[in-house]
């Protein structure tokens, strides 16, 4: 798949601009679209958002991550200012993008989608439905959008790609750094979305609970009003409570993180005026300030780690003196479950057995038809004393009642599982992990002392070093109460898995009621068992994605981390480990190592999901020197995608680069800017002189 036209209407510099771009080939799928700055590249990425995906696009877009999906004016807003400003109040803004397959023999249908924008006499954006508007063609077939323009996302999504993975296909290299900050919690479940399709293990979850909140309406006016169903209710109710409060802490740690991305990006910018205004202590006060944010990181992970497992050092010392008598009585119950079904399966089918044997009428029978009523009755009854002899009495190791009733089957072996787990939590784990925390607690008071040390200076610097303090504060503030809403979510989650568990016993204690019944206890089951595989597929998914990303990122990389591992910590924050080196916050390296981790981020998530997807990216080399330029290009061209489209100005892709890439360059654009008709100009097959041919 690849883009075979982008065209663009009053939108910015562009009056009236139109990319062409020929079918690419395996050997040659780079295009460089060439232009000064404020020239018109970024406009062109910003484009393709909002073209393809409106106000769903928006939210992805660069510098617009806190963008709400409802919020309609700063929508219009963000429009109105990429309007071309000289535009006639009669004309449109319009963007139109065309993808088309490159084998033909694929049947990938052409999809094209027109979107226009439409303003007052005033410059203003027309109001309510007449703002907007939005055609799809598939094959050159216009689409019926009958639910309105949102209709047409769906429709893409269906037939390209989701919106939410734009931005590992689609960015700026100026600022690839800040996936550092995006690739947290949020930016991790993305990818994983991403990785492994995920999001339809949710939305299958999200159906499964709809089906089981539907069906229980239905059943309203039917329902036994037994103790049984009573509970059901009562714990139906409490799962509802419990999923709300989850959902609140969820919103909450998403706010906690925005504002922790606002805070490490001002400390960054103190760290970096701080290195500006120079000093013979600079070097020492940005390491001392990184050593004491990563010793308060690994205090607080000493303390959870502790919390955790004083919390269940209660049950442990419970089940060590108990244990024996709970599983002999487990063992013993579970021989009688054994002996009662099998007794009762026969017995099932004793009334089939005595009809063998003892048919009726006689007449039928030449050997009881000489016998009087009475005796073969009599001859019945003994058969059936027979045959319940066969299971009394009931084997020696059967338990005499059930004690723990509730414990059936597999709940059984479970059970089993916990307590010999629960036997295994000693007091040496507890004794390891104090000695972890108090460990941590010294190696943070050394660096708290190390970094008050530094003294004398000059006043600017004081200043700063002063705001830095309050900045890395602030961010260990932060970091305690995502914390606490963390553990406060394993709490509820905690919860809410016992609370699952004994609705489906109930569920399967009111299956005799019909077979609706029968349907919700199914669906709580398949429930369960998709919130326990979408659980268990974060951490392989992470594993992949930091292998992918290491493989990108020391190719890209300075050479002294050619033999380093990426790994993502358990809040997702990235960093570098290296064999007998300290490990290196990805955040608190170089601007170009940062920039290379989120060149290294996109170019995985762009490998791994294997979708012909095209990759586009603006301004990607910078002002990096020539060695770093060369392996960037060599990976941003090595990746095994249909098209590659690179967005750069005259100082990135000079003559030398130009020739070492020139076999893998199927088109150039050059885009120049009028300045007396304040219009960008796209020419094709042109790139700047004395580069290229």
């Amino acid at each position: 798949m690849y883009i075979s036209k982008i065209h663009l209407s009053n939108w910015r510099s562009y009056a009236d601009g139109t990319f062409e771009f020929v079918k690419p080939s395996e050997r040659r799928p780079v295009v460089l679209v060439g232009a000064m700055n404020g020239h018109g590249k970024t406009s062109l990425l910003f484009a393709l958002y909002v073209g393809l995906f409106g106000r769903f696009g928006l939210r992805h877009a660069e510098g617009f991550h806190l963008f709400k999906g409802d919020d309609s004016p700063y929508y219009r807003e963000a429009i109105r200012n990429f309007r071309r400003s000289s535009a006639s109040s009669d004309e449109p803004t319009m963007i139109e993008i065309v993808f088309s397959s490159v084998d033909q023999s694929e049947k990938v249908p052409e999809i094209r989608i027109v979107r226009r924008w439409f303003f007052n006499s005033n410059g203003q954006p027309k109001a309510g439905d007449s703002f907007e508007t939005v055609e799809l063609f598939v094959d050159e077939k216009p689409q019926q959008l009958h639910t309105g323009i949102d209709a047409a996302v769906a429709r893409l999504e269906r037939f390209l790609f989701k919106a939410d993975i734009m931005p590992a296909f689609f960015f700026d290299g100026e600022q690839a750094q800040m996936l550092i900050n995006n690739s947290g919690q949020d930016g991790m479940k993305k990818a994983v979305e991403v990785l492994f399709g995920t999001k339809v293990i949710e939305d299958a979850l999200d159906e499964v609970k709809q089906f089981v909140s539907t069906s229980h309406a239905k059943l309203g006016g039917k329902r036994n009003t037994d103790s049984q169903q009573v509970r059901l209710d009562q714990r139906l109710k409490e799962r509802d409570g419990l999923e709300g409060k989850i959902k609140g802490l969820e919103k909450s740690i998403r706010e906690l993180q925005n504002a922790r991305e606002q805070l490490e990006s001002d400390r960054r910018n103190c760290q970096e005026t701080i290195t500006r205004l120079g000093g013979d202590k600079k070097a020492e006060l940005v390491k001392a300030h990184a050593e004491v944010d990563k010793a308060d990181g690994e205090k607080r992970n000493a303390e959870r780690s502790l919390t955790e497992a004083t919390k269940r050092l209660g049950l442990s010392l419970a089940v060590c003196k108990l244990a024996p008598a709970i599983t002999n009585r487990l063992h013993a119950e579970g021989a009688r479950e054994r002996w009662e079904n099998l007794r009762d399966g026969t017995m099932n089918r004793t009334a089939e057995v005595l009809e063998l044997a003892a048919p009726a009428p006689p007449a039928q029978d030449a050997l009881l038809e000489p016998l009087s009523v009475e005796v073969r009755m009599k001859v019945r009854e003994r058969f059936q004393s027979a045959i319940e002899h066969i299971y009394n009495p009931p084997p020696t190791d059967c338990a005499s009642e059930y004690v723990l009733g509730h414990a059936r089957g597999e709940s059984r072996n479970r059970l089993l599982n916990l307590v010999e787990a629960a036997k295994g939590q000693g007091a040496s784990d507890i004794r390891a992990r104090a000695k972890r925390l108090s460990e941590a607690k010294t190696v943070l008071e050394e660096a708290n002392w190390r970094k008050d040390r530094i003294g004398n200076l000059p006043d600017d610097l004081e200043k700063l070093s002063e705001q830095l303090s309050e900045l890395t504060e602030q961010i260990s503030e932060n970091s305690r109460k995502l914390g606490a809403a963390d553990n406060e979510i394993k709490k509820h989650k905690s919860e809410l898995q016992d609370i699952n568990a004994d609705i489906g016993k109930l569920q399967e204690l009111l299956a005799k009621l019909g077979p609706e019944q029968k349907r919700i206890a199914i669906a709580e089951r398949v429930r369960n068992v998709l919130s326990e595989l979408n659980e268990q597929l974060h951490p392989i998914t992470v594993t992949r994605l930091q292998d992918s990303v290491t493989k990108h990122f020391v190719a890209i990389a300075d050479k002294r981390y050619k033999n380093g591992q990426i790994v993502f910590e358990e809040n997702g924050k990235p960093l570098l480990r290296r064999s007998n080196h300290p490990d290196a916050l990805i955040e608190m390296m170089s601007g170009f190592e940062r920039r290379s981790f989120g060149i290294a981020f996109s170019l995985a998530l762009a490998e791994i999901t294997k979708k012909r997807i095209p990759l586009v990216i603006d301004t990607p080399l910078g002002n990096a020197d020539n060695l770093y330029r060369r392996r960037l290009l060599k990976s941003l061209t090595d990746v095994n995608l249909d098209q590659i489209i690179i967005l750069t100005h005259d100082a990135e892709v000079t003559g030398p680069l130009f020739e070492e890439i020139e076999n893998q360059i199927k088109q150039t654009f050059l885009v120049e800017f009028d300045e007396d008709r304040k219009e960008s100009t796209v020419y094709a097959d042109a790139y700047f002189e004395g580069v290229g041919k």
